[in-house]
């Protein structure tokens, strides 16, 4: 057997050398995964540790390499970066201990330590070379990792390719790669790598915005993790029902998602995951508003459109912010509404004058409405009412940068232009 014996550095509950077999590592791992599939994170890391120093003390070094791998991946999830630079140095010493003929699951690690850092680009070189080792393996009649066989190392190793692909944007790519996987795969019994292809095709569909075409990739996941009782891997397609329910337009139950997966993943153990939630709390609040008006860019985004520009048209920007400013009064719905002697003060300053206002206010509420309306002849934004105008009833406004000291004296010039009588 290949002899692997760096010194210790990682923690754990220490046993004496003798006290462990060539079966004691295997056990250890087929324990830690176990306990990571039932979201025991803490206690399965420890395991890990555990596996990993019964492996070096046997000299097993595929189970070496195996524990490292998976302790990489648990620490790269709760962003223990002190454990991560202390597995990198494990990883150092194993590698320098087979110059000539690196194990095939060295490559695998190299390639979750690229993973973790965001270097996808060299996360799919070191998965390229782990694939190469793994036919090599097989050509040659080595054992494999301790708690999977060769067609499942294999199996992962193509999904977390099509990993990388996806991550540095070539989706397609990621797409052929995953179809030709589940080609490869799906008749065999693997059905928490066959599971992980199905949310990946679930993933690429989604951020296209294409939830029914995600829809029976995510549930062919969930029914494969469901039968593995993988309640981690579970906790992602959870995720990917809220992310669906967003597209969807469906915010009551994303929220739910949401929550629901808050009080399941607490922790230290689940910081990655805990930051995946934030990034789509984000996504939610941002598309569950109808009219968001964003001072500092001069720009509006409404449910049909995105990225409006406003130009240097400060006037329609200050009209925007004085009624979404009346769209948050407390109050009953008539005091959500401005009448035009209150739009001219806000806007521009002066007293109310009908002869002289009316025209440029109907002008200037015409060309807001031409910007954001979908249909100008039945407007669901701005509205008429009575002696002036207000934000349509139940709109969810957001008003951001309204008070930016920079942009108020950059629009002077405008404004004294607009006070001598200018349309713009």
């Amino acid at each position: 057997m290949e002899q692997f014996n760096p010194q210790h550095g990682l923690r754990s509950t220490e046993t004496p050398a003798s006290k462990f077999d060539a079966g004691s590592a295997a056990e250890l791992l087929r324990l830690a995964n176990l306990l990571s599939e039932k979201c025991a994170l803490d206690e399965a890391r420890d395991t890990y540790r555990r596996a990993f120093h019964a492996a070096k003390a046997v000299g097993d070094v595929r189970a070496t390499a195996e524990a490292l791998g998976k302790l990489l991946r648990m620490s790269s999830e709760a962003r223990d970066t002190a454990e991560i630079a202390k597995c990198e140095r494990e990883l150092k010493a194993l590698m320098a201990s087979f110059p000539t003929q690196i194990p095939s699951m060295v490559w695998y690690c190299q390639a979750v330590l690229a993973g973790q850092r965001e270097q996808w680009r060299e996360a799919q070189f070191q998965l390229r070379q782990y694939l190469r080792a793994l036919r090599q393996d097989e050509i040659d009649g080595r054992p494999q990792a301790a708690t999977e066989t060769l067609r499942e190392s294999l199996a992962r190793a193509w999904v977390m390719l099509a990993n990388t692909f996806a991550q540095r944007g070539h989706a397609r790519r990621a797409e052929r790669v995953l179809n030709w996987a589940l080609a490869e795969f799906e008749g065999e019994d693997l059905p928490a790598v066959n599971g992980l292809i199905y949310l990946q095709l679930g993933w690429l569909k989604l951020r296209q915005r294409d939830a029914d075409g995600a829809t029976g990739w995510i549930e062919k996941a969930h029914a494969a993790f469901l039968s593995q009782h993988n309640w981690y891997l579970h906790l992602y397609v959870l995720y990917a029902y809220a992310c669906m329910a967003r597209i969807r337009n469906d915010y009551p139950k994303a929220n739910w998602y949401l929550e629901l997966l808050e009080k399941a993943a607490r922790g230290p153990a689940f910081a990655f995951f805990r930051d995946q939630l934030e990034v789509e709390r984000k996504r939610l609040k941002q598309d569950s508003v109808d009219l968001a008006v964003d001072g500092r860019r001069l720009q509006v985004r409404t449910r049909e459109k995105t990225g409006i520009s406003l130009g240097k048209q400060y006037v329609l920007l200050h009209i925007l912010e004085a009624l979404s400013e009346a769209h948050h009064r407390e109050g009953t719905d008539s005091d959500r509404a401005l009448s035009k002697a209150e739009l001219i003060e806000k806007v521009w300053g002066e007293k109310y004058r009908p002869l002289v206002h009316d025209n440029k206010l109907y002008y200037n509420i015409n060309r807001l409405r031409k910007l954001i309306e979908p249909d100008m002849k039945e407007p669901q934004y701005l509205l008429n009412w009575k002696e002036g105008y207000r934000l349509a009833p139940g709109l969810k406004v957001q008003l951001q940068g309204a008070n930016n000291p920079l942009k108020r004296r950059s629009e002077k010039n405008e404004l004294k232009g607009l006070k001598r009588g200018s349309h713009k």
